[in-house]
């Protein structure tokens, strides 16, 4: 049961504000209350809330994996022709990767949506590239998201490809 809510309002002159007025200062039981000292410090919620954004980490990972997977069919089906819905999927899979440390996979991800926007705006797709990017998503997601040598030059590879769709 919730105790209601207190409020007590005093009046007076308010100086300087002229001939008749009044000021009024409320405080409510509420305000009272957060006045007090006591609660949680800063570091006990910043632990809580990891813990509980933590705890949502695997269903995130399976909606990631989910996503590359989609990827993966929409590049087996075919990539040598602009597809809207994979910049769609790519950019959700790279939002839900960002609430977690998923390292050189976000790298790859934001590599692939910047390098689906520069093809779109440039007018000039390349299927290749998208599919590079989709394979270095696949073995990143599968080496558990590491950042290790093999992902680092992955990486490289994918900025490589970005730069000459940009030059």
């Amino acid at each position: 049961m919730t105790k209601p809510v207190t409020t007590t309002i005093s009046a007076g002159s308010a100086v300087g504000e002229g001939e008749g007025a009044t000021a009024v200062k409320v405080v409510s039981s509420l305000s009272k209350k957060m006045a007090e000292p006591g609660g949680l410090t800063v570091a006990d919620i910043e632990r809580r809330s990891k813990e509980r954004l933590l705890s949502h980490k695997a269903d995130a990972m399976r909606s990631v994996e989910a996503a590359v997977a989609e990827l993966e069919q929409r590049v087996g089906v075919g990539a040598d022709h602009p597809d809207e819905a994979f910049y769609l999927t790519a950019s959700k899979m790279l939002d839900v990767a960002g609430f977690f440390d998923t390292g050189p996979l976000y790298d790859a991800g934001y590599s692939l949506c910047e390098l689906l926007d520069v093809m779109q705006t440039s007018g000039q797709w390349n299927g290749d590239s998208v599919r590079v990017h989709v394979r270095a998503l696949r073995m990143i997601l599968n080496a558990g998201c590491e950042t290790t040598p093999q992902s680092a030059s992955l990486l490289s590879g994918l900025k490589a490809l970005l730069d000459h769709a940009r030059a």
